[in-house]
């Protein structure tokens, strides 16, 4: 009954359809095969034939010889699937949705227990349930878990149903599959078993915790983990809608009769089918691509592959045991079970027990007196439900009948009255709330199936009468008769309250985060605290939020006063909700006074599983005294503190959830667990009444406390910013207003020196003196100036400033003004334009203050442009517009919005002079905008030395500007003064003014060379000093001072003092702070960072006094710094200090560098490796080149060095290099070996072990690879010398075995004959006269003596064959084999080599074929030039490879083909070539090239790629069984590989594991004389020979020796029965040579003992089993009179080592350990071999050999063992029933 093809139609009538399309897990159906029967067991008779006994036992033991066999299974696809499963697989099969491996364990799965016996096929009234279906596939409560990789990951976990097909089939049947739960693949489904389920029953409130700590862990679920896969395994599962529809699909088998299957009826028989382990879970081997096995391999159900997948041994072992157990089940006449017997492979986990209980309950209850009536009547239809019900492990339940009874599973269990609730109405049991589950009851019954999902239900209880809050995710789905009317309701419940609960404190925690981000106030703190907790009645019913503040904090105690900031559900002044609050707190706040468990408290993020587990109390309990919160109990601990019972503190609050007030609440402080600051706030929040607080509400409250931690650390770093903003502000007023007050107090003592020193230069000063009153003068002007602009942005500051708007002519106005700086800017060589556009408009303009914003703009471009032009231009549009046009350097972008502001300096001036207060500019901004008008700047700073650049400075006045009439009378000041004054200061940026104003200077001081002050110094004249100031007046003072002790050279501005200094560097710079185009600190850093100046000694001078600026300039690295106004003698004396200091300095500097270059020269060309780490953390601070070349290191950091170590060595190194540095040692010496293959040996010193004032550590590395390699090659030598010993034993133990075997033969046979012909000669010669009549035993001995000739023939044949190897063996590797072409008759040389092996081929049936090619007779050629010893010998040596390996198949033909061609086969081929080249002339010219090709074909065992790659290599065989089971020494194919080779050709092999070997080679020959070939051709031809005969089996041309004529085995040789002797000695002879085992058992015959043989060791412990067995119930047996002959026990075997099948070896170990385990008595044990060497003797004793003989033997010494053998054994026996 063939149901599997997915064309087919399937009856699933009997399959609940309905039911499982409405199941809210995926579920499939599939047609599987009922496991066959197990392979009967095997009858053991007296004889050596074993026969399998067919009866039906089913509790016989298997018999050790045999086992049961394992059938494949066809592919089968998914006979039906429900929508949730073609949702999850798209349409796909399962083949395509799991891996090989998932299908193995899911097809060993289902076969477990997914057959039935002949006698289950009928029907039962109840299901079977039994032992797991696969005892290697247990998942968690038996679940087994299948894991789906495509279309998207996830696991299931399965149960399954057998039920019956419908009609009923003898070999297939339904499995319903049925998934529990869906997985996301990284979640791990947890199981009800693995912890204690927890009940609340005893809880007396929400806030105790249970005692048990297995109870408490089990409680903990993974709200410290992510959710999100959980909610997506709800999600998942969540349906809100029943559908039903049928699917099509090209992958499954579902059909359009899916309704015709509804319409037919079927009764049958069902089981409902636990589950086992998956394979992976007990550590079963997993099936690999190369794995094979010996039993058929089976295709899964899943595979769409064709060719299936194999089996491992463990499994296939598990999967005899379940077949074996399933063939033992019988139904009862009324269905039940028949019992298993107990034993310790049958063991019933509990879930199989709680399933049986169900069933049993089911059967127990007197269906017939409900409603349902009679059980008969529903449970074909009912069943299926009821087993997979059962099997789920959810909470489910099976509503029957119109009063709906109950019949539910282990899960549902819980939720009612068990078992007082099984098989009652549903509205008995459901009661309390059956008007609410009524109405969804109704509709369910009208065909509609209702899911709902996270629903709440408050059905269990506090210990005092509370309801718990729980959700539950349910469904009702009707079930539907065969009739198609409604029997019943399938109800499905899931508790989800975990997933609720954290689905909605996960929320909260996410709305409190987010909202907190924007939080940057207190008072934004705590409002986001309420707008938050207010959205979650349920988790906080009414909340306080208090901020602490410390109002007092001294030795005694800190007081602090507590403000209520926010509440929620609490009554405006409410008696527990005071307004403040003022708490004592201890003084000392240290983690002392947190007590022991201070260590366990790190963050409010601590594990709350760990901290309840562990008792460390984060959260301390206490019990309210009515009338105050345990707020000081917080402050104190910095821990939750929980009120138990805090109902008379919130009496009158507001109820915001469940319709009551909770009764216990939590107070929070808001601070880390182990903080030692006071909380900044404390929180007092109601718990939720209906949940108890347990470690997921606590973790939720923690998470929400560390949350609003770390939200006050941000607002309190947010409002400190904003005070700091706010001081800034304050401290820019304050600033402002001091400039104000020291401009206007300098101004009185600025005039009292002005006026003296005009009147001084009245006088007729002297030329010396008018200079420097001069100067005096010039800086008082300039001071003025800079004290008149603070005093006008004082008065800008303070709206004070008025103008006088006069209508001027803007044009004739700029034109007298820029006139005045015509002298100043001519005088620095720059071209000067003024353009204005003609024009009769007047503008309203203060003529002074307008005065000032040209002269400053005007000064500004003078200032900063070295050459070029500068034009000042007039403009009108709406605006009078003044520009102010340069070509100088530029302003850079982002400075050109700065320029314009209050106290920005540029630092790009290129002349001379006051670089600027920073107020010019911006003074002029704000004076135009008391004209309505403003500033315009635009710049441009050169990117090349080619390109434009410049700025443009436009002043505009608006024409419409009309200014009210000015309001006082004062006259307005003097025209072009203010101008004047900077146009003159202007003319001294000039080099050459600054040169002219110096003449006349006098060149001595007080401090000069001739004053006692200058007598210390050492300065030499020869000293340079560069000095750099801006201010030509100082420049010239300070060089009038240094002038008479050095040589001064001088730079206008950092940048030309700094080329200056590099290209000569001077002795000392003696600079100025603040300078054009490069200030002072500038220029120090250049100095420094430059090679050739990093070393000058530098003094600043600068105008700024505070410490800030002098720390700064010291701290980049200047000698000294001096405030002005200096004293000139302490200028000089600084200066001699530094310059002293700076030239001894670089004369040891210098010395330096010749030392260190030196070094670094020896370092860099050493060849050894050289290295300097720090002594700390070995650090690498320098390596040579020699160091890096040795690791490949040459451009990587050379702290990365660790990589390059080769990996065997590096974690050993790292662990030597680690402890060194920790440890105490001077000297380290190590080798290691980098990737490079370098071996490296390396010394280490600590630099402090030698002088404890310096540190760090010097290596040196030195290259020893060489040294490496020599102990390398020596150890190689060492290794080919013991593999070359090891070649030499392993060819003496071959050559040994492979002689002395035929040897032993020809010595034993040859002495029988000898023995034979001396009867015959004594017989004959005691015939007389009467004549001589041979008797039939004697003629039988006659023709064993020929058969043993013969045996003698071919034993010399295999000397021969094997002498002639390991000649040409010695011969090849001597390069001593030679070669001699001479004329060969092709056809008799193969006829000639075929005939040696005639009689064997006879002997072992085998059919020896020769054919010769159509090539021959097409190119006419019958004899060849070649070498006819080596050509034989390579076809020889084929031959007799086929034939050993032939021999013992099961169709046992060799063919030996021949075939000639004129061309060369192809390089990667021996076959023969299409086009054989055939010459014009036949026959062919003599010496013509000529190819033979001859191919060697036999049926063999065929061989697999791994042997072939070993094949033709010396002393090689296929695998290390080969020489165990066909015998050869390994030379034969190496030896036919040289050969060819000599002779110009190749060899291959083509072979199939269980088809054969093709062997072929191909020669290059000449051809023969032309009439010596045509002769030869002609004599062929009329002899017939030119074509292959028309029977291809070889017959020889001479009579061949005689042939045995039985088979191989040793029953069929006709020996005579032994004597009825029960003394004589019985011997098993377990030899695999045919020859030796018949000869040694005819010795042994003839010597009056007794033998059985065996080919094999498997075949002897069986015989020695046998013998055993039947000896035991010969003991056992009272009867005397009975015939039956009983094998006896052997008393000494004689076993061969090699053989196939099972070797000697292993065989002894068997039997020593059945021994062992006593259930075989001792037997004596003699090894008969012919491996001489002594490790292979000792070898074989020691794996439990009695003795050992080597071949050839001596018949008598070998009796006489024997013999010794059987007393030592009765010995052993005596010894053993005396004790």
């Amino acid at each position: 009954m063939a149901l599997m093809g997915p064309g087919e139609n399937v009856d699933l009538s009997a399959v609940p359809l309905s039911f499982l399309e409405a199941y809210p897990f995926p579920a499939f159906v599939l047609v599987v095969p009922i496991n066959p029967k197990t392979r009967p067991k095997l009858i053991s008779r007296d004889t050596d034939i074993t026969i399998r006994n067919y009866h039906n036992d089913p509790y016989d033991d298997v018999s050790p010889l045999g086992g049961p066999s394992r059938q494949p299974f066809p592919s089968n696809p998914v006979t039906w699937g429900n929508e949730r499963w073609h949702q999850l697989t798209q349409g796909r099969s399962i083949g395509d949705c799991i891996d090989m491996n998932a299908q193995n364990r899911m097809q060993v799965w289902i076969e477990g227990e997914g057959g039935f016996s002949e006698e289950s096929s009928l029907p039962s009234s109840s299901p079977q349930i039994g032992k797991s279906a696969s005892t290697g596939v247990i998942g968690s409560e038996g679940s087994f878990q299948l894991d789906i990789k495509w279309p998207k990951p996830c696991s299931l976990s399965l149960a399954k149903t057998i039920l019956p097909l419908s009609p009923p089939s003898t070999t297939h049947t339904f499995c319903v599959i049925t998934s529990q739960h869906i997985y996301p693949t990284s979640i791990t489904p947890q199981t009800t078993s693995s912890s204690p389920r927890l009940s609340w029953s005893n809880v007396t409130s929400p806030t105790e915790r249970p005692s048990n700590p297995s109870l408490r862990s089990s409680i903990s679920t993974h709200f410290r983990d992510s959710v999100e896969p959980i909610s997506q395994q709800h999600r998942i599962s969540d349906v809100s809608e029943a559908r039903s529809s049928s699917f099509a699909s090209t992958a499954d088998t579902r059909s359009s009769t899916t309704s015709q299957h509804r319409d037919s009826s079927s009764t049958g028989f069902r089981t409902s089918i636990d589950v086992g382990p998956s394979a992976s879970q007990i550590g079963s081997p997993s099936t690999t691509p190369g794995s094979t096995s010996n039993v058929n391999s089976a295709s899964t159900y899943f595979s769409n592959s064709p060719w299936g997948t194999t089996t491992t041994s463990r499994e296939k072992e598990r999967d005899d045991k379940v077949r074996s157990r399933s063939s033992r089940r019988k139904n009862s006449p009324h269905g039940t079970r028949v019992p298993i017997p107990p034993s310790s492979s049958t063991k019933l986990r509990p879930n199989d027990n709680q399933i049986e209980q169900f069933w049993q309950m089911v059967e127990n209850i007197d269906w017939s007196k409900t409603s349902l009536g009679d059980r008969s009547l529903w449970k074909d239809a009912i069943d299926p439900v009821l087993s997979i019900t059962f099997e789920s492990r959810s909470s489910d339940c099976v509503w029957l009948g119109p009063d709906l009874r109950l019949i539910y599973n282990k899960g549902y269990s819980l939720l009612v009255d068990h078992p007082k609730a099984f098989g009652s109405p549903a509205r008995e049991v459901w009661a309390p709330i059956w008007h609410t589950v009524e109405p969804y009851v109704k509709q369910c019954l009208a065909g509609t199936p209702v899911y709902k999902d996270d629903d709440p239900i408050f059905w269990k209880r506090y210990g005092n009468n509370i309801l718990l809050e729980h959700y539950h995710t349910w469904r009702y789905v009707p079930i539907v008769g065969k009739d198609g009317s409604i029997v019943g309701i399938f109800n499905q419940s899931m508790e989800v309250t975990e997933k609720v609960l954290q689905d909605r404190r996960l929320a909260s925690s996410r709305d409190l985060s987010e909202r907190m981000l924007i939080v940057r106030s207190m008072e934004e703190y705590f409002g986001a605290i309420t707008e938050v907790l207010e959205e979650y009645p349920k988790d906080a019913p009414f909340f306080m939020c208090y901020k602490i503040q410390q109002v007092e904090n001294n030795a005694s105690h800190v007081q602090v006063d507590a403000t209520l900031e926010a509440s929620v559900g609490v009554p405006e002044n409410h008696p527990s909700a005071q307004q403040n609050y003022s708490f004592t707190l201890p003084p000392t706040r240290t983690r002392a006074n947190f007590g022991p468990n201070v260590d366990r408290m790190s963050s409010p993020t601590l594990s709350a599983i760990s901290a309840l587990s562990s008792g460390s109390g984060r959260v301390c309990h206490v019990t309210s005294d009515g009338h105050q919160w345990p707020i000081l109990k917080a402050l104190n601990t910095r821990q939750c503190v929980i009120v138990d019972d805090c109902r008379e503190l919130i009496e009158g609050y507001s109820i915001r959830q469940w319709d009551e007030l909770p009764f216990a609440a939590i107070v929070i402080p808001i601070c880390s667990d182990g903080s030692i600051d006071i909380p900044d706030a404390v929180i007092i929040m109601g718990l939720n009444v209906r949940r108890p607080f347990d470690a997921e509400y606590d973790e939720w409250v923690h998470s929400i406390r560390s949350q609003l931690v770390q939200s006050m650390s941000a607002v309190k770093a947010a409002e400190s910013e904003q005070r700091m903003e706010e001081d800034n502000v304050r401290m820019e007023r304050a600033k402002a207003a001091w400039f104000r007050g020291a401009a206007h107090d300098l101004r009185s003592p600025l005039t009292l020196i002005a006026g003296p020193l005009a009147d001084l230069l009245d006088d007729n000063p002297t030329p010396k003196q008018r200079q420097a009153i001069s100067t005096a003068q010039r800086n008082i002007d300039r001071l003025m100036r800079l004290i008149n602009a603070l005093m006008d942005f004082s008065r800008l500051e303070a709206g004070r400033m008025e103008g006088r708007f006069l209508p001027t002519d803007i044009g004739e106005f700029t034109t007298e003004l820029a006139g005045l700086f015509r002298p100043a800017v001519e005088r620095l060589g720059i071209q000067y334009t003024i353009d204005v556009e003609p024009r009769d408009q007047l503008t309203y303009v203060d003529p002074t203050l307008f005065e000032t914003v040209l002269s400053n703009v005007i000064g500004n471009a003078l200032k900063y442009t070295e050459k070029g032009s500068i034009t000042v231009q007039v403009r009108y549009t709406d605006y009078a517009e003044v520009s102010v046009i340069d070509t100088g350097v530029g302003i850079p972008e982002d400075e050109v919005p700065l320029v314009t502001e209050w106290y920005h300096r540029a630092t790009n001036a290129i002349h001379a002079g006051t670089q600027g207060s920073g107020l010019g500019l911006a003074l002029a901004k704000e004076l135009l905008r008391l004209h309505d008008g403003d500033l315009v700047v635009t710049s441009k700073v050169a990117a090349s030395p080619d390109d434009t650049h410049g700025s443009t400075f436009t002043a505009r006045i608006p024409l419409s500007f009309k200014p009210s009439p000015p309001t006082s009378s004062a006259s307005p000041g003097t025209f072009g003064k203010y101008g004047a004054a900077v146009a003159n200061e202007a003319m001294r940026w000039t080099k050459e003014d600054a040169e002219s104003s110096s003449e006349g200077a006098p060149t001595d001081s007080g401090i000069g060379s001739g004053s006692k002050f200058s007598d210390g110094f050492l300065f030499d004249k020869n000293d340079t000093i560069l000095l750099v100031e801006d201010n030509v007046d100082m420049r010239r003072y300070i060089k009038q001072i240094f002038s008479p002790f050095c040589t001064i050279i001088e730079a206008n501005n950092g940048q030309e003092a700094l080329e200056m200094a590099i290209s000569n560097p001077p002795n000392l710079i003696l600079s100025d702070m603040l300078m054009p185009k490069m200030n002072g600190l500038d220029l120090l850093q250049e100095i420094r960072n430059h090679p050739n100046t990093k070393i000058v000694p530098m003094v600043l001078l600068s105008a700024v006094a505070g410490d800030e600026s002098r720390v700064e300039a010291l701290m980049m690295g200047a000698e000294d710094y001096l405030a002005k106004p200096f004293k000139p003698k302490e200028l000089v004396a600084r200066v001699h200090l530094h310059l002293q200091v700076g030239k001894k300095r670089a004369h040891l500097e210098k010395l330096f560098n010749e030392r260190e270059t030196e070094i670094a020269v020896l370092s860099d060309y050493c060849p050894s490796g050289i290295m300097r780490a720090d002594g700390t953390n070995g650090m690498i601070t320098y390596a040579n080149r020699a160091w890096r070349e040795q690791s490949d290191l040459l451009l990587d950091d050379a702290n990365k060095w660790p990589e390059y170590v080769d990996d065997e060595t590096r974690e050993r190194l790292q662990t030597i290099w680690g402890d060194y540095l920790k440890g105490s040692e001077k000297e380290l010496r190590v080798n290691w070996k980098y990737n490079t293959g370098k071996v490296i040996s390396g010394i280490f010193i600590k630099l402090d072990r030698v002088n404890p004032n310096m540190s760090g550590i010097l290596g040196c590395t030195t290259d020893i690879t060489h040294e490496e390699q020599r102990l390398i090659e020596a150890e190689q030598r060492r290794q080919e010398a013991e593999e070359s010993k090891h070649q030499q034993e392993l060819l003496i133990d071959l050559t040994s075995h492979e002689i002395r075997t035929p040897v032993s033969a020809i010595l034993q046979c040859s002495s029988l004959v000898k023995e034979n012909l001396i009867s015959l000669k004594d017989q004959l010669r005691g015939s007389g006269s009467i004549g001589f009549c041979p008797t039939k035993e004697l003629l039988d001995d006659l023709e064993e003596d020929v058969e043993a000739l013969e045996s003698i023939y071919q034993c010399g044949l295999v000397q021969e064959r094997i002498a002639g190897d390991v000649l040409s063996l010695a011969r090849i590797q001597l390069d001593m084999l030679s070669l001699y072409d001479i004329e060969v008759d092709l056809r008799k040389e193969a006829r000639k080599v075929l005939s040696v092996f005639a009689s064997e081929a006879k002997t072992k049936h085998i059919d020896l074929q020769l054919e010769f090619g159509e090539t021959l007779e097409m190119g006419k050629v019958m004899s060849i030039k070649t070498d006819p010893v080596r050509l034989g010998q390579v076809v020889t040596n084929l031959i007799s490879n086929a034939i050993r390996f032939t021999s013992a198949s099961d169709v046992r033909r060799i063919t030996v083909k021949y075939d000639i061609s004129f061309t060369p086969p192809a390089e990667d081929t021996c076959a023969l070539p299409h086009a054989i080249g055939m010459p014009s002339n036949l026959p062919a010219e003599e010496d013509t090239p000529l190819w033979l090709f001859v191919s060697v074909t036999d049926t063999g065992p065929g061989m697999s790629p791994k042997e072939l790659a070993v094949l033709f290599k010396r002393f090689a065989q296929g695998n290390k069984m080969i020489h165990t089971k066909y015998g050869g020494s390994g030379l034969g194919l190496f030896i036919c590989r040289k050969i060819t080779e000599l002779l110009g050709g190749r060899i291959e092999v083509l072979s199939q594991l269980g088809e054969g070997s093709v062997f072929r080679f191909f020669i290059k020959t000449r051809t023969v004389a032309p009439p010596s070939a045509l002769a030869a051709y002609v004599e062929a031809a009329n002899l017939g020979a030119l074509r292959s005969p028309a029977n291809p089996t070889f017959t020889p041309s001479s009579p061949s020796p005689s042939i045995m004529s039985g088979g191989t085995g040793s029953s069929s040789i006709p020996t005579p029965p032994p004597p009825e002797d029960n003394f004589a000695e019985h011997v098993l002879i377990v030899e695999d040579n045919i020859i030796n085992q018949t000869v040694l058992k005819r010795q042994i015959v003839k010597a009056g003992l007794t033998c059985d043989v065996a080919n094999n060791g498997q075949e002897a412990l069986n015989l020695i089993r046998e013998a055993y067995r039947q000896s035991k119930r010969s003991n056992n047996d009272n009867s005397t009179t009975t015939n039956t002959k009983r094998k006896k026990p052997y008393d000494v075997v004689l076993m061969d080592l090699e053989m196939p099948v099972m070797d000697g070896l292993t065989a002894i170990k068997e039997l020593r350990k059945a021994e062992s385990a006593g259930s075989l008595n001792r037997n004596m044990v003699i090894a008969l071999t012919g491996n001489a060497r002594q490790g292979q003797i000792d070898q074989a004793l020691a794996a439990g050999m009695d003795d050992v003989v080597i071949k050839p033997y001596v018949l008598k010494n070998l009796l006489t063992k024997i013999k010794a053998m059987t007393a030592k054994r009765e010995e052993l026996e005596k010894a053993s029933r005396d004790d």
